[in-house]
């Protein structure tokens, strides 16, 4: 598996947009909120010029910061984020400019009341998410070697698996629990769909999961494999049949050794991907 280079949008970034959209998508023509009222969030950071070479009105005089600025960044919902890159010549980069601009401006000028408490109700979920950084790993060294388990952990391998930990961080806990449940799945299913950088599954053999009542579809797994992607975590390949892939913390932890650990020692993938304690492989 290789690893995306897209960096997401800052913290800082992701909220001044999200206060000046207004909570609906900046086409002008569309009329979907960005989160409904079941809480549910629809909204993509979509970008006026393409983050890489080969997208969709890429400008290549723009620096790596200005392709990732509030600038050049707008929220729409997914079927009109689809629809803009897909007909990049129907939607300019003066044509998108002018929707953001209308829209931002329309929200800035709402009084100050009413802005505040739209401000103060704009949390971030993963703030309240508790991560425990692991230091050390040495707990589950001593479980590789205790079951003759080659490796090359190292004093950098901590620094790696924090990363890791701080981009699963920020997705949100409905995002984590569909991780946990498909890296779960993938285990079970055995045969060759683990390697060194993590599990890889056909959407086909995920139909099997739920979420509430409702068989997980193929939108939803889509959805999750651009989440995956933006923050560096896996993503959909379709070379061939398609696959989705879920990297593991480093090329020493894979899924399957560190499910391993966890239910040795008491505990379960979820304490390490939905509830963030990474600590518990020190």
């Amino acid at each position: 598996m290789t690893k995306s280079g897209r960096k997401p949008p800052s913290k800082k970034t992701l909220r001044e947009l999200y206060l000046l959209s207004g909570n609906q998508c900046a086409n002008p023509k569309c009329a979907t909120v960005l989160i409904n009222a079941n809480g549910t969030l629809v909204a993509e950071v979509c970008h006026i010029r393409a983050e890489s070479p080969g997208g969709p009105r890429f400008d290549n005089k723009l620096t790596e910061d200005e392709r990732r600025s509030p600038k050049n960044l707008i929220l729409l919902c997914s079927t009109c984020h689809t629809l803009i890159d897909a007909e990049p010549e129907n939607y300019s980069v003066r044509r998108l400019t002018k929707w953001k601009k209308n829209r931002e401006n329309r929200f800035s000028a709402v009084g100050d009341t009413l802005q505040q408490r739209y401000v103060e109700d704009v949390t971030d979920e993963a703030d309240r998410t508790d991560l425990e950084s692991p230091r050390t790993l040495a707990a589950y060294v001593k479980f590789l070697n205790d079951q003759n388990s080659s490796h090359t952990i190292d004093d950098d391998t901590p620094r790696d698996v924090r990363a890791y930990a701080e981009r699963i961080r920020h997705l949100s806990g409905e995002d984590r629990e569909l991780v946990r449940a498909i890296v779960e799945k993938t285990i079970a299913l055995a045969g060759s769909r683990e390697g060194d950088h993590g599990v890889r599954v056909h959407p086909d053999d995920l139909k099997t999961l739920t979420i509430g009542n409702r068989k997980l579809s193929d939108y939803r797994i889509s959805k999750l494999s651009k989440t995956l992607e933006r923050n560096d975590l896996g993503g959909l390949d379709y070379d061939g049949e398609p696959e989705l892939y879920i990297f593991s913390p480093n090329i020493d932890l894979v899924w399957s050794e560190l499910k391993n650990y966890l239910e040795d020692n008491g505990y379960t993938l979820r304490d390490l991907i939905c509830e963030q304690k990474f600590s518990l492989l020190d």
